[in-house]
Order: structure tokens, then sequence, then C-alpha cells
């Protein structure tokens, strides 16, 4: 599976977008590059010792200059690592913030992100990008960073001693290791890409396992295993397949690099033992040299492992900020009020609106057709309307309309007179309660579910919601009562128990408006009553809207609406409906007759 929601590649610069996660710890940053300005020299420090030792030590036979040598060399190398590990201790705490810091904001991107934005990517995916692809940055935020720095730094200090040496041999040796920064060019232009699919395909490979996990049971029902495996095994071959490419890019860069290396090694010994015995050059000044063959190699080496890190960086840094820069097309208008609640009143004024309007207005289901088109109504402050209508007539909309999890694209959505988008989002569905058909509850205890809806609620409180929704008695017999966990999406209870705890969390959030979306169409027969009982107490008040199949649960409603193909058909009390034999009366004749459906049931 290939995820279609990829955008283009290489569109995001991420090292520049980087530098504001930097600012906050300059401080830090700027210490451990003064360690590193001394750790540097410090570390390189010792083959000027050895050529001491032969020159002077040896060749002078100053044997009292022995140990005062080698404990210079010993103490300045002892300084040395000391810098460079508490450098190192500094940046990777940095680098952890970092990453702290840019998860979080991925994760309050995501909160903030519309339901169409969200259910358009695959869920693994967007993990992938929270995880995988942010700890891909943190290497090169700051450990990428900081080897750029020492390596050059390291390097600069070592060429500058061989020049210093002679410059003659400096040149010799330093002329080769030119040619890596043209492999390095080529090997940019060509892995770019391939670590930008490589990260794609390891985010489809985390949505199709995040899917099949989802779905687990629906995929045991149907004996779907092999069928599954081998789509995942699809996936899979595609991640490895780009890993392939990768691979083959790095194995043929790296080996080119040191062989590069090699023979600026046998340049230096070569031409030094040349200049020796010409006379032009000291046997301590060669075995210095010998001795910086690898501070000098080293940095080259590690820069072309660092820039391999920063060409995957860029591949998994581009896709963190296109999920951080896409636009949210539901946020709090800049000067948004929280909202003024006077009674609950709900209004609908000429909505029109659709799920693709960039796809010309086209419905999931219904190609070309607005979910709403023209729909205006209204709801009192405690009133208890009911939406029917076969399914796809816009129902489900309306309710998702009002907490605004989307924005119409025409006319506005009022309550209490004032247009849902000139409030706070917060503010709005605090006064809000929804039940939905398909229950959430977390992985967590009873207790902390029901408490979801209001997280200062006292224990009294928390067991009059639970006995208010008919669940105060199921929970009792928990082995744990109201400390029992319930797993995740509470896979441990029936689906009966799970909606009387959605119920329960409605009631501890004491909302003036409540949203119900066929609360009771995914329960067990002999549970629906009881469901219905405490759906009862919990609309008896307040301003509710409820969808539903169910005859028994609309036809004490004080309003029906009819919904057909997006549009408001009929409205009107249950009684007076069910006598005028539209739309409403023919389905509850087909429901209660068990007639052939021609709109489908409630």
């Amino acid at each position: 599976m290939t995820n279609a929601a990829s955008p283009p590649q290489n569109t995001v610069r991420v090292f520049p977008r980087l530098l504001p996660y930097l600012r906050p710890h300059a401080r830090t940053l700027a210490f451990g590059l003064a360690c590193l300005l001394v750790a540097t020299p410090a570390g390189a420090f010792h083959p000027l010792v050895w050529a001491f030792m032969v020159d002077v030590v040896i060749g002078r036979r100053r044997i009292d200059l022995l140990v005062p040598a080698a404990a210079v060399m010993l103490a300045v190398q002892a300084a040395g690592t000391a810098l460079e590990a508490v450098r190192a201790n500094l940046l990777e705490k940095v680098g952890q913030r970092i990453v702290f810091t840019l998860r979080n904001q991925v994760y309050e991107k995501l909160q903030g992100q519309s339901l169409s934005y969200l259910y358009d990517r695959p869920t693994g995916d967007l993990v992938a990008r929270a995880v995988g692809d942010i700890d891909a940055l943190q290497d090169v935020a700051i450990q990428g960073t900081d080897n750029v720095v020492a390596n050059v730094l390291g390097f600069a200090w070592v060429a500058g001693v061989l020049l210093w040496l002679n410059w003659q041999l400096g040149l010799v040796t330093l002329l080769p290791i030119v040619a890596v920064f043209g492999l390095t060019r080529f090997f940019n232009a060509r892995v770019r890409r391939v670590y930008r699919e490589v990260r794609d395909r390891l985010g489809d490979v985390t949505a199709r396992l995040q899917e099949n996990l989802n779905g687990i049971v629906v995929i045991k029902a149907f004996s779907r295993e092999p069928e599954e495996s081998a789509r995942f095994a699809e996936a899979t071959g595609a991640h490895l397949r780009a890993s392939f490419k990768a691979i083959n890019a790095r194995t043929a860069f790296f080996p080119a690099v040191r062989l590069v290396g090699f023979i600026s090694n046998v340049l230096s010994v070569s031409f030094g033992a040349w200049l020796v015995l010409q006379g032009r050059f000291t046997v301590g000044g060669l075995v210095a040299y010998r001795g910086y063959w690898w501070p000098l190699f080293q940095p080259i080496s590690s820069l072309a492992t660092v820039n391999e890190m920063l060409q995957r960086a860029q591949a998994a840094g581009a896709r963190v900020f296109e999920l951080l820069d896409a636009p949210e097309p539901i946020a709090d208008a800049p000067d948004a009020k929280d909202l003024v609640l006077t009674g609950g009143r709900v209004e609908f004024r000429d909505v029109r609106f659709c799920y693709r309007p960039e796809d010309g207005c086209a419905d999931l289901e219904r190609p070309l057709r607005p979910a709403l088109d023209g729909v205006s109504f209204s709801v009192e402050p405690g009133e208890l309307v009911a939406l029917v209508g076969p399914s796809g007539a816009g129902k489900t909309t309306v309710l998702g309309l009002i907490p605004r999890f989307y924005d119409p694209q025409e006319g506005a959505v009022l309550v209490d007179g004032q247009d849902v988008r000139s409030v706070t989002q917060r503010s709005l569905r605090r006064h809000m309660a929804m039940v939905l058909q398909d229950t959430f509850l977390f992985d967590g205890t009873v207790r902390d579910n029901l408490r979801y809806g209001n997280p200062d609620a006292s224990e009294q409180q928390v067991e009059e919601a639970a006995r208010a929704a008919n669940a105060e008695e199921f929970i009792q017999r928990l082995p744990q009562g109201y400390d029992t966990p319930i797993g995740e999406r509470g896979v441990k209870l029936s689906g009966g128990q799970r909606q009387r705890l959605a119920i329960a969390r409605a009631f501890l959030a004491n909302p003036e408006i409540l949203l119900l979306d066929e609360p009771t169409s995914s329960v067990e027969p002999e549970s629906e009553a009881i469901i219905t009982q405490a759906l009862e107490r919990l609309m008896r008040g307040r301003t509710t809207l409820v969808t539903s199949h169910r005859y028994s649960l609309v036809r004490g409603a004080d309003r029906v609406l009819a919904f057909d193909r997006g549009k408001l058909v009929e409205q009107g009390p249950p009684d007076v409906l069910l006598a005028s034999g539209g739309l409403y009366a023919e389905m509850v004749r087909q429901q209660v007759e068990g007639a052939p459906a021609d709109h489908g049931a409630l």
C-alpha cells in the first residue's frame, strides 16, 4: 500500500527550520562549542609529543625529558577527553529537549487538525511522523550539527599542523582528499529522493500494521489472515526495495571515501620517507605525520557518514514539517470570543456543506452531491429533536457541524444567536456532550473514563452519574469495581456496557446541549431498554438532537426533522408527521410492519 497523501518530495528546507528550536539552548550550545574548541587541539596534540620524543629525547639522548613529555601528553589528552564528555552530555540533552518540543508540537497540531485531514491520512503514517521521523531529526539537530563542527575543526587543526610541519608534504597529503567533496556531491544527488521514498514506505508499513491490529477481530472472523499477511508483505516489500536502493548508494560511496583516504596515506608516507632521505625532513616529523593520518582522515570519513545521516534527516524532517505546516481549516478566528450561553438554542441558516469541496462538492457515498443543501431549522432550549432519514441523508453531518468539527461552505450554524465560527472551539464544546454509535473508551479504569467528561468530579458525582446511566449494577460486579481496567477501546466490556459508560460520561459533563448519534443501534437487544431509559434521563431539560433508526427512541421527540439526499424535506411533531403520510410515516410503517425498505429505516 502506498500513501496517496504523500506530498511532493523535498519541498521543505529542513535545516533552517531547526534553527528556532536551537535558539532557546544557545548558551548550552555556546558552552559546548567552547569545550569543542579546547578539546579538538587537545585530542590531536599527542603526535607532536611523539615527534619531540623521537627527535629530542631519542635523537639527542635527553632521557631527562622523557617523563615530563609523557606527563604532558597524558594531561592534555585527559583534559580533552573530559571536555569531550561534558560536551557530549550537554548536547545529547539538548537534542532530547528538541525532540520533546517537536513531538509535543506535532501532537498539538494533530489535535487541532480538522477531522477531514485526519480521516484522509492513514493513522499509522501520522504516528510514524510523530515518532520515527522526529527521532531521525534529533540525530541531525544536535549530533549531526555537532559532528560537522567538530570534524571541520578537527580537520582544519590537523591540516594546519601538517602544513606547519612541512608544507610540501602537507599539500601532497591533502590534495587527494579534495576528491571526497566531489564524491559527496554525487552521492547527495542520488540519495536525496531515495531516502524520502524509504521514509514514506516505512510510514505505509506502520499504517498497514496499525490498521490490521485495529481490525484483528474482523480479520479473524472472515479468516483473512493469509490475505492480510500478503498485503502486509507487499508494504514491507516496497520498503525493502527502497532500502536496497539506499544500501546500494551507501555501499558505493563509503568504500570510495576510504580508498581516497588510503591513497592520501600512501602518498604521505612515501613522499615523507623520500624527504627524510633527502635530509629535508626529520624522522620525528614523519612519525608525527603517521600519527596524524587518522586524525586527518577520521573527520573526512565521519563527515561522509554525517552527510549520509543529513540526507536521511532531510527526508524525515520534510515529513515532519509538512505535517506542522498543513493548514488548519477549523481554527479559532483571531477575534474569537467565549460562547455566552443563554439557553442552548441551536439554529441552522441555509447551510450548505460538502465533505470534498475541492472535488466539486462530492460526497463519499453520493458523488457530486452536497451532504447538506440549503438546510434551515432551529431547536429551542430544552427541546428534543429527532433527525431521521435514510443512510447518507445528512443526519450525522448536522451533528458534526454544531460542535464545529466541520465548517459549512455556505450559511451559518448558530448557538444562542452566535455563529459558531465567531466563538472559541473550547468554549463551544464545553457546553456540549456527544454519545456516539461507536463508543470510544480509553485504555484505563472505569473511573478514568467516566471522569473524562469532568476531571474534577467527586466520587459521589461519579457514582450518581453511573446510577443515572443504569451502569452502577454492572460496574459493581466488575473485579475491581470502578478501578477495573477496561482495555483499549473498552474491549473487556460488552457493547451495552460501553454505551452506558458513555452515557454516564455525558451525565458528568452536564452539558446544556446534547448530541446523540445512533446511541442504541449497536447494542444488544437486552440492553436497549436499559439504555433508552438512561438516555431519557440524560435528555431531560437539555437541548437535544438525536439521530436514530429506532422508532422507540424517536417517538418521544418534541419534533422530527426528516432528511433525504442532503435536504430537510419535512419537520413537525411525530404524531403530525405520522398522520401526514410523508417520508417519516413511510419509514415508521416499514419498521413496524417489516415492509421492504424504499427509503431505509429511521
